[in-house]
């Protein structure tokens, strides 16, 4: 009879556990030497623009409850701190530029060859969602409606190259 009550005990408890889920709807974009890719996080599916604005094709990929957790983690930890909206090393013009930004709140960070103690976080967050990026097989998708936020930052106008 025990044995039984302890059997219903772990069928319920594992029948009620909600699902891991994350905790905003964010953007996360950035830019190297190649075009910009963004992705949005809702839920546990992740949508891909690989060179935005052009938006020829768009892609998904999911993740799971570890991703989730991990995501979760960083998530926090940026809503704790007091970052600024922009983090620019104007003296670079080549490198990593990313951009987190939390479509509900209306809150943005760009970082631009930015490295400080302050932004280290933010830049281990970054190379996190590049390297899962990396490791998912995206599934071509063909709603190309979808809200990929704000990249109007990464694309400001250069200054001309004085050797053309």
């Amino acid at each position: 009879m025990r044995f039984l009550f302890i059997a219903f005990i772990l069928i319920f408890v594992s029948c009620t556990k909600d699902k891991v889920r994350l905790q905003d709807d964010f953007v996360f974009g950035y830019a190297g030497m190649q075009n910009l890719k963004v992705f949005k996080f809702t839920g546990d599916t992740v949508f891909v623009s690989p060179s935005y604005p052009a938006r020829v094709k768009a892609y998904f990929y999911l993740i799971d409850d570890y991703e989730k957790n991990k995501i979760n983690e960083y998530l926090d930890t940026i809503k704790g701190n007091n970052f600024e909206r922009e983090y620019i090393n104007e003296y670079v013009r080549d490198g990593l530029y990313y951009q987190f930004e939390f479509l509900k709140s209306k809150k943005r960070v760009y970082v631009q060859n930015f490295e400080s103690e302050e932004t280290k976080t933010l830049t281990e967050f970054a190379n996190y969602l590049i390297n899962l990026s990396d490791r998912k097989k995206e599934i071509e998708h063909s709603n190309l409606k979808i809200d990929f936020g704000n990249t109007a930052i990464f694309f400001r106008e250069s200054e001309p190259c004085p050797f053309e």
